[in-house]
């Protein structure tokens, strides 16, 4: 059964783009796309967005990779926070993620952070 994961994405610098930025870099994946939603965040005010998206267990891993993938392609330092209903959260840092040997521990550690059991 598909869980939502809530992304948050925190620029150094502000910037409404960059839900909508990373919504569209996810939906271009034909295994996340469905699970993509982008809404107004009507209690936080300010104008964000909310993304969400939903995956199972076979898909966390996906949208774990294509999260760092994003991170990597990025000029401006970011992070994107992922969070579930159920209190599970981890952190994605630009900061840390600027050569490959750094992006495959970082997706390491949010698929095992994302995936059940």
């Amino acid at each position: 059964m598909p869980e939502a994961i809530t992304l948050t994405v925190r620029p150094d610098l502000p910037s409404a783009d960059a839900e909508r930025s990373l919504a569209s870099w996810l939906r271009a994946d034909d295994r996340l796309r469905d699970g993509v939603t982008l809404t107004p965040d009507e209690a936080g005010g300010g104008g964000a967005d909310v993304l969400r998206v939903a995956v199972d267990a076979g898909a966390a891993m996906i949208l774990v990779q294509a999260v760092a993938a994003w991170l990597t392609h990025r000029r401006d330092d970011m992070a994107v926070q992922l969070d579930r209903a159920d209190g599970w959260s981890a952190d994605m840092d630009v900061h840390q993620a600027r050569d490959m040997d750094q992006v495959t521990a970082l997706i390491a550690e949010a698929v095992r952070a994302v995936t059940p059991g």
